[in-house]
């Protein structure tokens, strides 16, 4: 009973958490689209008060000289009565009646216009107050396509169409107008991240797609302009590890910069052309360092900071020459540092961000060198941010998304990119000081990053893709009773399970194998032959902190050998907290192995871990908290596992909102892949309606379960070798195996 009064009670409330966000955005919506009439209607308030202030004091005047005459009149009626009744007296006519005819004719003649007055006064208040309600009301649903309104994600600007009014109105707030893609200058250069692939890509005016400009197997990252525009800095693997290239644009000619085997990334060019400042790996300090490297390679690269933590992200600025911004993480926060070359002292750097909670990132500088954009997540959102140099308290938000790049000639408009689906994203435009994006963003397949901007227009053919597109999965169909079966994972163990064995949907099956080995490929270890989970029974009960409705009764989900992230030097994987809007992900980095940590395979760390063992250690907000930021960056070389996942299908789900003081309720060790079914279409694959009711309604005996049909293969990953952990020999698996019911 306790059990269904927690499920009622955790649902209810996710329901009203819910609606909590859903009414949240519809408000922040009339809020925004009042922001622009407010100033409208309280003129038109003061003004009516005034006019009717003034139209009252009118009035009243009239009514006094109205009133003051209709005395006189009176007076003048009263006198001529007072003779006529005398002349009555005389006719024995009783006084007293003509003194109650005389009181009934002053009492018509003030009575009247006090009252027409009083009339015309309610109803222009009347009026009035109509006029207000409808305006109010005209304000609140005003067309989505006037001000400032939400578009899915995006928000959106356009320019508000002038209007005719009676009464006078304040000019209204000057507003930037949106960025056209038809209207704006230059050329864009960034890289896209389509199954696991990543290109290079421009976009000029005139274009409503980005066009490829490179096309080699391996990833080509990294993109930046030289100042003239003729050239593109950027990093490949094309030649086996990470190193530095300059391709000429107009004769497409490819100059490698650097030949060494431990990492580089993240080029930036010197204003007059001459030098290449860039991150790399250090392997005095274990992490990565900001290095200067002259164009003509007349000496070798050299290393410009120290500092025992990951330096990265440098941005040369492009005025005068003589500074460099770069995120720095020193002491468990990542801020933006700007160091002076005419100080190279990395300790005299200038913190310029100085947020110990918010962690920022991809500094960009304004063309004139006066203020720096760059992207950072506060409160689960993901923005872009400006700040003028010299003011701390300068920092305006400009829109929704990350890595920023400035218009180049003046610095009047920022583009940034913004990940709005799980492969899709957006390149859009906006305006330092002014939240809000354009109304022309463009939508890209795949993940956009490292957005570079210059003046020139230089034509650039684009190229046609000289890999091998990636092979469509086949669409698996189900049995004679519209059932799926269970694919048996061949070469994978379940630690979780007394028979080792591992099935997963056969529709999902694929991606999962398509996935081994794509991290056995970058890390060089087979991680994912030895999994925690896979598919569960229905008669298995999940862990304190698991969803009831969990994707591995569906076959849809898997998880890894979690004791990985709590090992204490060098860990096997590092996660990375994430709050994204309302729920706490993890990041997952993946070691790779110790025989190829020399810059081959993966990439040094550029994020903070989140120490899980820091619950245990005695501290106790640590404990309150889960654990905390780690003071420390481990060294090495990882793969971040969770983008990876991603080009697959594969997702990390929310942490169950007891993380915090129950373990198991963190699952970022779990991954899924729902094919955006929900949960009760995926079940309904495997089972019929009377058995899901049966689960759902706790009806389930175990002395009566069995498995949907399996099937076993792909034998293709059978003989995969693996350097760690250490392979388990493969067991017989009997044509329908059934597992023991798990321990809870």
């Amino acid at each position: 009973m306790l059990v269904r009064v927690f499920r009622l009670t955790d649902k209810t409330s996710n329901a009203f958490l819910k609606i909590a966000v859903w009414l949240t955005n519809g408000l922040l919506d009339q809020v925004t689209v009042l922001r622009f009439s407010i100033a409208t209607i309280l003129n038109f308030m003061v003004n009516s008060v005034v006019g009717i202030t003034k139209r009252s004091v009118q009035m009243s005047q009239q009514a006094q000289r109205q009133a003051a005459k209709a005395v006189s009149v009176t007076d003048e009626r009263r006198r001529v009565m007072a003779q006529r009744a005398t002349s009555i007296v005389a006719r024995t006519t009783p006084v007293t009646g003509i003194e109650i005819t005389a009181s009934s004719s002053r009492e018509r003649v003030i009575e009247d216009p006090l009252l027409r007055q009083n009339r015309i006064l309610s109803t222009f208040t009347v009026v009035l107050m109509v006029s207000l309600i409808a305006i109010v009301f005209w304000a609140t649903n005003r067309d989505d396509n006037s001000g400032s309104s939400f578009v899915g994600a995006l928000p959106q600007n356009t320019p508000n169409p002038a209007t005719e009014v009676s009464l006078p109105t304040p000019e209204p707030p000057t507003v930037a107008p949106p960025i056209v893609f038809s209207d704006w200058q230059g050329t864009l250069v960034f890289s896209v991240r389509e199954a696991g692939q990543e290109d290079l890509f421009v976009l000029q005016r005139g274009d409503e797609q980005p066009r490829r400009i490179t096309n080699s197997p391996a990833d080509d990252r990294d993109p930046a302009w030289s100042p003239d525009g003729r050239a593109i800095a950027f990093v490949s693997k094309r030649d086996g590890p990470w190193e530095l290239y300059i391709m000429d644009v107009v004769t497409r000619r490819i100059t490698r910069m650097t030949s060494t085997t431990h990492f580089v990334g993240a080029p930036t060019w010197s204003p007059d052309g001459a030098f290449l400042a860039f991150e790399g790996y250090n392997p005095e300090t274990g992490g990565l360092d900001i290095y200067i490297m002259p164009i003509d390679r007349s000496t070798p690269p050299q290393p410009i900071t120290t500092n025992p933590g990951p330096d990265f992200s440098p941005s040369w600025e492009p005025s005068q020459g003589r500074k460099i911004a770069y995120t720095s993480i020193r002491n468990g926060t990542q801020d933006i540092y700007i160091l002076n070359l005419d100080n190279p002292n990395e300790f005299d750097a200038e913190n310029i961000t100085n947020t110990p909670t918010i962690h920022e990132d991809h500094a960009a500088w304004s063309p004139d060198g006066t203020r720096i954009a760059y992207s950072a997540r506060v409160d689960g959102v993901e923005g872009v941010y400006v700040r003028v140099l010299g003011d701390s308290n300068s920092e305006q938000i400009v829109g929704r998304g990350a890595m920023p790049t400035w218009e180049p000639i003046n610095g009047t408009s920022i583009f940034y990119s913004q990940q709005f689906q799980s492969q899709r994203s957006t390149i859009s435009g906006g305006f330092p000081g002014r939240f809000g994006t354009s109304g022309n963003a463009v939508i890209v397949n795949g993940i956009v990053a490292d957005l570079d901007w210059t003046a020139s227009e230089t034509q650039i053919p684009a190229v046609i893709a000289d890999y091998p597109p990636v092979p469509p999965i086949v669409d698996v169909q189900p049995d004679a009773d519209g059932l799926y079966r269970l694919a048996l994972l061949q070469g994978v163990k379940v630690e979780g399970d007394t028979t080792g064995v591992a099935y997963l949907n056969e529709r999902v099956y694929p991606s999962f194998n398509a996935l081994r080995l794509a991290v056995l490929e970058k890390t060089g270890w087979d991680f994912l032959a030895n999994l925690e989970s896979t598919f569960w029974s229905l008669d298995r009960q999940p862990e304190i902190g698991h969803p009831r409705e969990s994707w591995h009764y569906a076959g849809r989900a898997f998880a890894f050998n979690r004791e990985y992230a709590f090992e204490a030097r060098e860990p096997t994987v590092v996660v990375v907290r994430e709050d994204r809007d309302l729920g706490v992900y993890w990041r997952v980095y993946v070691r790779v192995s110790a025989q190829v940590q020399n810059g081959l395979l993966g990439e040094p760390l550029r994020a903070i871990p989140w120490d899980l063992l820091s619950r245990g250690s005695g501290d106790v907000a640590a404990y309150n908290e889960g654990g905390k930021l780690s003071t420390t960056v481990p060294s090495g070389y990882y793969i971040d596992f969770t983008q990876l996942a991603a080009d697959y299908g594969w997702y990390p789900i929310p942490s169950d909102r007891s993380w915090r003081v129950n373990t198991p309720g963190l699952l970022f060790w779990v991954f899924v892949n729902t094919d955006n079914l929900t949960w009760r279409d995926a079940m309904r694959e495997l089972y019929t309606e009377a058995e899901l009711q049966r689960f759902l309604n706790d009806d389930i005996d175990p002395s009566d379960v069995s498995l949907p049909n399996v099937e076993g293969t792909d034998t293709e990953l059978n003989e995969i070798s693996t350097d760690e952990p250490d392979t388990q020999t493969d067991e017989e698996v009997p044509d329908n195996p059934r597992p023991s019911t798990p321990e809870a």
